[in-house]
């Protein structure tokens, strides 16, 4: 048998191994190095024999009952992604590191947690039960609920996980653990709209901190033993208003985030005709009263040295641009999810009016610097979401 000419043979057997290597190193998004494996076995080789890729910061996940896909701050590149069948038309309502997402799959209930990378699920009631008594005087009542949107404080697998759901019914919070096969144990927020909620590990107060549109903070902690039936406790922080704060402003939007072990809040200006949105960020500093006492107040940070926010309703996220490769500093990413109504989600034939999401140098908060424009219309059950693999 002859011995095919060079020429012959894909030209992709034909690199040297450290010009592979270099390619490989250049590929920081880790759905790039998968392509690049399975291009042929020489490829699949030098990848196999390359250190494990870098830390990945979270995709943007875009779904799609048609074509899902998925936005790569890496590699600034929108790449095609395989979901079950079941996943590409459900609601997203929340995420978690690990590969986890919340879905709604009937637009209004079939909850679940999903891990997209391992196949794990997770079931999650769709009613919610209170102990507290009716007017009737009947104790443990049902309520059915329409999530927005689920926050975890762990792997929804681990026997340990906590989950927070800012719900639409007769209250608008409630909690769940694993074992938990029916409900979800209801409270109700006293104080105006929620706008954001995290689960936040401060050495006074740890647990899910949620934020009205009032700019004051509840913290919902679990009491009593593991295994015990759930009970959550509510306190709250004493929060000086600042200078310039407009009770009601409707135009201002609000995210909770956790960046080098501070809380911070970032408040999203909304646009007004061709008036651009601007932010400010804010970090909650804790100081003592005159009498002893603890108050906390929001003090704004005019820079953000070293940092990237990625910003969305229950599933924001702060990074250091350091641990990362061609980065650029001080940017906030945000979606638009500040026109979502949760009412879309009972009607699956609804579409948002924007699909506009973005990116914001810090040193110009009140400046766009620059917008994203995807193709597709998103339905209400079929909203983008950060995802973390």
């Amino acid at each position: 048998m002859c011995r095919p000419r060079r020429s012959d043979r894909p030209w992709s057997d034909g690199l040297p191994p450290e010009l592979l290597r270099v390619i490989l190193l250049n590929l920081t998004c880790l759905a790039d190095r998968v392509y690049f494996s399975a291009v042929c076995r020489p490829w699949r080789s030098a990848a196999r024999g390359l250190d494990a890729p870098p830390r990945q910061l979270p995709w943007l996940l875009l779904p799609s009952p048609a074509a899902p896909s998925f936005f790569s701050l890496h590699s600034g590149a929108t790449r095609r992604l395989y979901l079950p069948e079941s996943v590409r038309g459900a609601r997203l309502c929340g995420s978690h590191e690990g590969g986890w997402v919340a879905l709604a799959f009937d637009q209004w209930r079939g909850y679940a947690a999903v891990n997209l990378l391992s196949g794990a699920r997770v079931p999650l009631p769709d009613r919610l039960r209170t102990n507290l008594p009716n007017l009737h005087g009947n104790n443990a009542c049902e309520h059915h609920m329409v999530i927005h949107t689920i926050t975890f404080s762990g792997a929804p697998s681990t026997q340990g996980c906590l989950a927070a759901a800012h719900v639409s019914s007769a209250f608008n919070i409630a909690f769940w653990r694993p074992g938990m096969d029916r409900y979800w144990i209801a409270h109700g927020l006293p104080v105006d709209v929620i706008q954001d909620m995290i689960y936040y590990k401060h050495q006074q107060k740890e647990g899910f901190h949620v934020l009205s549109n009032t700019e004051d903070v509840a913290v919902y902690t679990p009491s009593g033993s593991p295994t015990a039936p759930l009970v959550m406790s509510r306190s709250s922080y004493q929060v000086q208003k600042r200078s310039d704060y407009k009770p009601g402003d409707l135009n201002l939007s609000r995210y909770l985030v956790e960046s080098r072990g501070k809380l911070l809040m970032v408040l999203r200006q909304l646009k007004q005709g061709r008036t651009p949105f601007s932010f400010r960020v804010f970090e909650m500093n804790h100081g003592i009263t005159p009498d002893g006492g603890s108050v906390v107040s929001w003090v704004e940070l005019h820079t953000l040295p070293g940092r990237l926010l990625l910003l969305g309703r229950g599933c924001s996220r702060a990074f250091e641009v350091s641990q990362f490769n061609r980065l650029q500093v001080g940017h906030i990413y945000r979606l638009d999810d500040t026109i979502f109504n949760i009412s879309l989600a009972l009607n699956s034939g609804s579409k948002h009016s924007s699909t506009d999401m973005g990116a914001d140098v810090q040193k110009k908060l009140k400046r766009r610097k620059r917008t994203w424009h995807f193709q597709q219309q998103f339905t209400s059950e079929c909203f983008p979401i950060w995802f973390a693999p």
